[in-house]
């Protein structure tokens, strides 16, 4: 269990660095993005070897999982289903939600967002 846990710790750590990202993003999206304009964020797998892998998102998409605090963005492939399900696949991304027994570890959402 602690393997997992350290997981699910990772994964809250790469939503921070993605938090930062999207806050630039936001800012430069301002002056000159489009509706549909993509935005590379860390794939938030947690793995323990380092992932590397990106996503692209909208800041929308971004906005709409980050809603609720137990909620990642990962590459597709990268969802485990140890820890997670799956709530939206796409070609580009999946988004994944915590099991309940996993939640606590990553309650720390800089959002402050609640789960459901």
């Amino acid at each position: 269990m602690e393997r997992v846990a350290r997981q699910a710790r990772n994964e809250a750590l790469h939503r921070e660095v993605n938090e930062r990202l999207a806050q630039m993003d936001k800012r430069a999206d301002a002056s000159w993005a489009t509706d549909g304009e993509t935005f590379e964020f860390l794939c938030e797998c947690g793995a323990g070897d380092g992932c590397d892998a990106r996503v692209r998102m909208t800041l929308a998409q971004y906005e709409h999982l980050r809603q609720q605090d137990d909620r990642f963005a990962v590459a597709p492939g990268h969802e485990n289903l140890r820890l997670e399900r799956v709530v939206t696949r796409t070609s580009a991304y999946v988004v994944v939600d915590k099991i309940a027994e996993l939640e606590p570890y990553v309650a720390d959402d800089p959002r402050g967002a609640p789960s459901h």
